[in-house]
């Protein structure tokens, strides 16, 4: 019996499309990508199909075994890549190009402070702002210029802070006076 074309297009369409109304059958294509997730599941569909008086040699399962564990490792080693890219832009001029959540297209350049890494991937933070990496579309050294422009601005948000601190204590010590008289 074997493993027939249609099964393992079926099992194919199940990964990569999904309904999106129970009643209307319209498929959405998909990620082109195929992950590890998504590999296991090919692989448990052809053995689930797979002819048990004709199975498929231990050589055959041992070799997509290997490739599984391959690209598990290209997937970790892609991933620590693309952090380590990230930590390289600290310090660094970039311009990004990116899209708000109502299809607006921003832009936004600066010195880059610091990485933040999350379950989505890495992100520039500039000027308290956070941006995908993948919106980066320019790199350069700062200027003495952006640098001087860069620090001037962090000290007068630092100055701001300090006088809204100050006043803030001023506020309270002045009701804590007019409590007690």
């Amino acid at each position: 019996m074997g493993i027939t074309s249609s099964d393992l297009s079926t099992a194919l369409d199940e990964l990569t499309y999904k309904n999106l109304d129970s009643e209307n059958v319209s498929k959405v294509r998909g990620s082109s990508d195929l992950g590890k997730d998504e590999f296991m599941k090919l692989l448990t569909t052809q053995m689930q199909y797979q002819d048990p008086l004709n199975p498929q040699s231990d050589q055959d399962f041992i070799a997509q075994l290997a490739q599984f564990s391959s690209l598990e490792q290209m997937q970790n080693l892609n991933s620590t890549f693309n952090n380590t890219s990230a930590y390289s832009l600290i310090d660094k001029y970039v311009e990004i190009e990116h899209s708000e959540a109502n299809g607006e297209h921003k832009s936004a350049e600066g010195i880059v402070d610091s990485v933040k890494i999350n379950k989505n991937g890495a992100q520039v933070i500039i000027d308290g702002q956070s941006f995908d990496i993948e919106d980066v579309y320019k790199v350069s050294s700062p200027t003495d210029e952006q640098w001087a422009a860069k620090l001037n601005a962090q000290a007068q948000a630092k100055a701001a802070e300090d006088a809204t601190a100050r006043n803030q204590a001023n506020a309270n010590t002045t009701a804590g006076d007019t409590s007690t008289t």
